[in-house]
């Protein structure tokens, strides 16, 4: 039986096993962590690639009948284990002591856990080098959203910040049982080394993108008097000024190096 309250959907469509598997380029050489294993359909396609996998699973009844079916395999660790309270960093550290080069995440990522999770694995330090889920297919736009366009939000930069998204290919909800009730997506995240922008104080960076795009549609003289805690409007019109960023404009238009250009010179 679903437990609806898990967002369990299982894969029953293989083909789409391939592009997550070519996306994630494994190797022997490579650990890699899945969350949700489910039925363990995924993991057994991992298991051939992969030098271990290691399985996050809170559903106990799930998690047993894994070990039931794929506990043979040396190669396959099965933890139950609620995703949302892991340790990324530590986790990311035990695979890599145990000689693997690289610590990948390749999942079916049930829907409740993919916003939050992907963001604190990303910004977790030592994370995971690549990430290649399966979400919704609204947060795999959101994710790899430009500026301008419907999709593009505080997600968006905050994705973009720690890493380079890629869509890779929609998937109906046809490919479940039992179909969700909306597409899913695969997508391929690979970490950056370094942030694309350079900021002084990247906590303000992000309060002040969450507080805008919770107006995306203001212009930038509007929304900035609608955020609670920023300065004065004849501040914020000099940084303006400075960051040659025109009031009239929207948040949603704003990219990545106008806003850190913006919180530069409100620092200064």
């Amino acid at each position: 039986m679903k437990k609806p309250r898990l967002g369990q959907h299982f894969l029953v469509d293989l083909s789409f096993l391939v592009p997550i598997i070519n996306s994630a380029e494994l190797s022997r050489e490579d650990a890699v962590i899945e969350v949700g294993p489910g039925k363990g359909v995924l993991t057994k396609a991992l298991l051939a690639q992969a030098g271990q996998v290691l399985a996050m699973e809170m559903d106990e009844r799930l998690a047993n009948r894994l070990h039931e079916r794929l506990g043979h395999n040396k190669n396959l660790e099965i933890r139950h284990q609620d995703a949302r309270r892991a340790d990324w960093s530590a986790l990311n550290l035990e695979l890599r002591q145990k000689g693997y080069k690289k610590v990948k995440m390749v999942s079916n990522l049930p829907y409740y856990l993919a916003t939050q999770m992907v963001i604190h694995l990303l910004a977790a330090p030592d994370g995971c080098e690549r990430i290649v889920i399966m979400v919704q297919e609204e947060v795999a736009r959101r994710m790899c959203a430009q500026p301008g366009g419907k999709d593009y939000s505080a997600y968006s930069i905050a994705i973009q910040y720690y890493g380079k998204p890629s869509f890779i290919k929609k998937v109906p909800a046809a490919a479940f049982q039992p179909p969700p009730r909306v597409s899913s997506a695969i997508v391929r995240i690979d970490r950056r080394s370094t942030p694309p922008i350079e900021i002084s104080n990247p906590e303000y960076f992000f309060i002040l993108v969450h507080g805008m795009f919770t107006h995306r549609r203001k212009t930038l003289r509007k929304c900035i008097q609608s955020i609670s805690g920023m300065p004065e409007l004849s501040a914020w019109e000099e940084a303006l000024d400075q960051a040659g960023i025109d009031f009239k404009r929207r948040p949603e238009t704003l990219d990545m190096g106008e806003i850190a250009r913006i919180v530069t010179a409100l620092g200064k």
